[in-house]
């Protein structure tokens, strides 16, 4: 085999390598997903559905707690955010090992919580999701609200 063939080879593969990649990087990049304000006055909670997302690995979501505005006075919102399994979802439900997502209970200050869908976390308390598997998220902010 000549050298040149090898080096036309050689220059061939690295340009396949190359353009696998670009594919692979340019179809699998992540998306920022348009961030929900969680209040009682977004019009994109759905009575009875609540919000339905389809998040792809890799995407990001910020969920925002709300803020109180110069014209509000004495009416606050304040929220505890659960990532919990469908059964409590359905039964508006909190047990007691459930650590809250994010607490907004600080209505002067922006607050967020960023959720990346990542499938394995570096963090030890990360959250890591799978692919085609529901999550739901509920929030707590009445008393009497149901413990067990």
């Amino acid at each position: 085999m000549s050298m040149s063939r090898l080096r036309r080879d050689s220059a061939w593969k690295y340009c396949w390598g190359f353009l696998m990649v670009f594919c692979r990087t340019a179809i699998s990049s992540p998306t920022v997903l348009e961030p929900i304000y969680w209040n009682s006055s977004n019009s994109r909670f759905l009575p009875g559905q609540g919000l339905v997302l389809y998040p792809q690995i890799g995407d990001k979501l910020d969920i925002i707690c709300p803020k109180v505005d110069s014209k509000t006075v004495g009416q606050y919102e304040y929220y505890k955010l659960y990532m919990v399994d469908k059964d409590q979802a359905d039964r508006c439900t909190i047990k007691k090992k459930n650590t809250p997502l994010l607490n907004c209970s600080i209505p002067q200050q922006d607050v967020k919580f960023t959720i990346k869908f990542q499938e394995f976390s570096p963090n030890i308390c990360g959250l890591e999701f799978q692919e085609n598997k529901d999550y739901y998220i509920i929030w707590a902010n009445l008393p009497g609200f149901l413990w067990y």
